[in-house]
């Protein structure tokens, strides 16, 4: 089970990685990033054309001579597959070498049937998926909503995984379908596919990012300096079971009290908002209940656009302690942009203003003066993205180790 361009010089991967990641385009460019002539470099990418992994791309704005000539990665040499594993459903895919879907399945599996059968099934939806594309397969991605150990790959005490801990996600993925495969904690990765989407504008794009999910669970994605940020041993971000201050009554899945997540995160404003239900408390909720059986967040963000009382306190009450949590973090941190993901920030423009408000009254106005704060576009499609550049980063890296 290698890659396909395990067999490939390294000089020339590290010149097309180069290029694929945007850091150079140009032999002068390439030059001064690896130290080489310019004549190896002019060997190198024709080693790279012949390989079929680098194009011609016209030409940069000339600087008073012959205006040099630019390269871009072939990102529709291969595929890449990707698995976004979530608390009631599962997300696959099979996408170009720069995470551009060509083909997506949505399937409905909670996360409690384990990962023995949450695996097998992705796999053999991949391989249907698949099949049909003369393309190679270079290597596959899994998102995963908790913690990772960066040395193994493995989940580690992951709060909403019940089954999952330290199991081998990469081995067993990788024997089903045949390709390399790596993991990574999901908002980490939404991170990855969204800064990779950035327009690239030299020294104009943030470069200090927190991406911020609000869904089930509640975590951050960290780019510190133009770089994802996973911290020793792979936890930086995990807010969701940080202390709530007054909140010490509520109990929340990983067994303690007060956490964040107990407060604000998805299952409990719907364990919430099923008891404002069933209690006659809204009638949009008890309308939604007894339309379908249960209820969504999307339930609630209708609810707050229809005015419902209930809906608007459960929404003003995740927005406020996500405020505090990111008024901390902001002053921290100091952040160019703030990217807040999941159904109520991207939603719900009021749980957006109610953030902004409480960062803006609470944090550092030093560190608020240029601050954006921002909702996704699409968490989801950021997931998508950044698992398959995660895959395809995992291929470089081991091919020019």
């Amino acid at each position: 089970m290698s890659s396909p361009i395990a067999a490939i010089d390294t000089d020339v991967l590290t010149t097309v990685n180069l290029i694929r990641t945007g850091r150079a385009r140009t032999r002068q460019e390439l030059a001064r990033q690896t130290g080489m002539g310019r004549n190896t470099i002019s060997s190198l990418i024709n080693v790279a054309i012949d390989a079929g992994l680098i194009a011609p791309d016209g030409s940069a704005p000339s600087t008073g001579g012959r205006a040099p000539a630019t390269w871009r990665f072939r990102q529709e040499a291969g595929l890449a597959l990707v698995v976004g594993v979530h608390t009631s459903t599962l997300r696959l895919a099979v996408t170009d070498l720069a995470g551009q879907p060509i083909e997506r399945r949505t399937l409905n599996w909670p996360i409690t049937r384990g990962p023995a059968a949450t695996l097998a099934r992705a796999a053999e939806e991949l391989q249907d998926m698949v099949r049909g594309h003369d393309l190679p397969v270079w290597a596959a991605a899994v998102s995963l909503p908790g913690p990772i150990d960066q040395e193994t790959g493995r989940p580690s005490s992951p709060p909403i995984m019940p089954g999952w801990d330290d199991f081998d996600v990469i081995g067993t993925l990788s024997r089903s379908l045949d390709v390399p495969v790596t993991t990574g904690n999901d908002v980490n990765i939404m991170l990855l596919g969204y800064a990779s989407a950035l327009p690239g504008r030299v020294g104009r794009e943030p470069a200090n990012i927190l991406y911020l999910q609000v869904g089930t669970g509640i975590g951050v994605g960290i780019i510190s300096n133009g770089h994802l940020h996973l911290g020793a041993a792979g936890a930086a971000g995990d807010i969701g079971h940080v202390q709530v201050s007054g909140t010490d009554s509520v109990i929340c899945r990983c067994g303690r009290t007060g956490c964040l997540e107990a407060v604000a995160g998805g299952w409990a404003l719907l364990r919430d908002a099923r008891r404002a239900a069933v209690e006659g408390l809204s009638p949009h909720l008890r309308e939604c209940l007894d339309r379908s059986g249960e209820l969504t967040t999307e339930d609630i963000v209708v609810g707050v656009g229809l005015g419902d009382t209930e809906c608007v306190t459960l929404m003003v009450r995740s927005a406020t302690a996500v405020g505090d949590a990111l008024a901390m973090l902001v002053s921290f941190f100091n952040p160019d942009r703030v990217v807040l993901a999941g159904p109520m920030p991207q939603g719900c423009s009021m749980f957006l203003d109610v953030v902004k408000r409480i960062v803006g009254e609470r944090a550092l106005s030093l560190a608020t003066a240029d601050l954006e704060i921002l909702p996704a576009t699409s968490g989801l499609d950021d997931e998508l993205r950044g698992c398959a550049l995660l895959a395809v980063d995992s291929v470089f890296k081991a091919a020019t180790a």
